[in-house]
């Protein structure tokens, strides 16, 4: 059995989910993942060919030490993971949330470099979302629907970053995993994997809502109260500990809120976010330009994926799915700065899976032609990043 089926088989088994439909969904993983990789290897070839940027911001000085392949993903807050799970957090680093790093540590006990370290925690778990994706949307959809959003995740521009040392991949693995377990009546496990999430990225404490939402559903039709409900609460519990860490730390329990504002982080409403964003394409800003394009554009394919899967006959999704991808969406867009008003937005949706599945159901030509404009502008983002462009 190849690693990443064992790696799959090995999480299903030790979170006690059934491990029924593997052949559609092991099919379904080697072919989006498969075309993924070709496109981020292909990347490679394309970098040497655009101009390079000098590195910027903070750079861990052990990235250096690492293999050229390995460091050529080490980019941005890739430095910031890896450095923080050698020497530990300090009051500028506490807004990274500890369990990517904690994975990181446990692999580089090993005897793996931090940075390897890294890189394999976020690989394995990249190969590991396409599994529980597919498990996941199988459960609900055809397996047409379900091959189409895999290869929709797999060839998102900003997909690469699941390649990166980045709590993407870690963070879908788990917010995934929850929603399986909920639609499995597995209510202990589905409140364990969203405190997990919650602890990964501070999104993830939403998952108490889509928990609550889930179990309301559920008293309404059985008109009983069960004690497997108090496992809505675990997200906050893990959420309240990470304050409680921060406390100990820096003897203030939002520290990891505060340290926000010395990444330039501020309130800002989303209109004039996404106002401001266009003000700066316009303005053309020649070191971020690439950046806002992707915010703007996924942003936008973003808001109206949930429009559709909210609202419009044929694309609608089980509530769990919208409401989960509402939450993730329009929380980040409070979040602003002066350089970057949608700050990040392009890497966040890589989250929100439903943006995934409203993909799969548009008419087979627009998925196809959407399909290969997304492969081409992976690719193009991909050997953008490792070259040092600011992407999200």
């Amino acid at each position: 059995m190849p690693h990443g089926n064992m790696l799959a088989h090995f999480f299903f088994k030790a979170a006690g989910l059934p491990g029924g439909r593997n052949a559609a969904a092991l099919r379904i993983v080697a072919l989006a993942y498969g075309f993924h990789t070709l496109l981020v290897l292909a990347a490679l070839l394309l970098t040497d060919l655009l101009p390079g940027r000098e590195a910027a911001g903070f750079l861990n000085p052990g990235a250096g030490q690492t293999l050229p392949f390995i460091e050529k993903f080490i980019k941005w807050d890739a430095h910031w993971y890896t450095y923080i799970a050698e020497t530990g957090y300090n009051i500028q680093s506490i807004v990274f949330f500890p369990v990517t790093i904690l994975l990181i540590k446990a692999v580089a006990g090993s005897g793996l470099g931090y940075v390897a370290a890294g890189f394999v925690v976020c690989n394995l778990f990249t190969l590991l979302s396409y599994y529980v994706m597919a498990k996941t949307f199988l459960l609900d959809f055809s397996a047409k629907e379900t091959q189409r959003a895999l290869l929709a995740y797999a060839t998102l521009p900003t997909s690469f970053f699941l390649n990166s040392v980045y709590t993407e991949p870690v963070f879908i693995v788990w917010s995934l995993a929850c929603l399986y377990c909920l639609r499995t009546d597995k209510w202990w496990q589905a409140g364990l994997f969203a405190a997990l999430a919650a602890l990964t990225r501070n999104l993830g404490v939403l998952l108490t809502v889509v928990l609550v939402y889930e179990f309301i559903k559920h008293y309404y039709d059985d008109r009983k109260w069960k004690p497997s409900m108090l496992a809505a609460f675990l997200p906050v519990l893990a959420f309240g500990a990470f304050c409680v860490y921060n406390n100990r730390l820096f003897g203030d329990p939002l520290a990891f809120v505060h340290s926000q504002q010395a990444w330039g982080r501020q309130f800002g409403f989303p209109w004039d976010n996404f106002w401001n964003n266009l003000g700066l394409i316009q303005a053309g800003v020649p070191l971020v330009e690439t950046g806002l394009y992707l915010d703007a554009v996924l942003t936008a394919l973003t808001g109206i994926a949930l429009v559709f899967a909210t609202a419009v006959p044929g694309y609608r999704l089980p509530g769990k799915y919208v409401l989960t991808g509402w939450l993730w969406f329009l929380l980040p867009l409070f979040s602003t700065s002066p350089v970057y008003p949608l700050y990040s937005m392009a890497r966040f949706v890589l989250v929100i899976f439903p943006l995934y599945l409203f993909l799969a159901r548009l008419p087979t030509l627009w998925f196809f032609g959407l399909l290969w404009l997304q492969a081409a502008g992976l690719v193009l983002c991909t050997a953008l990043f490792i070259n040092w462009c600011w992407l999200g």
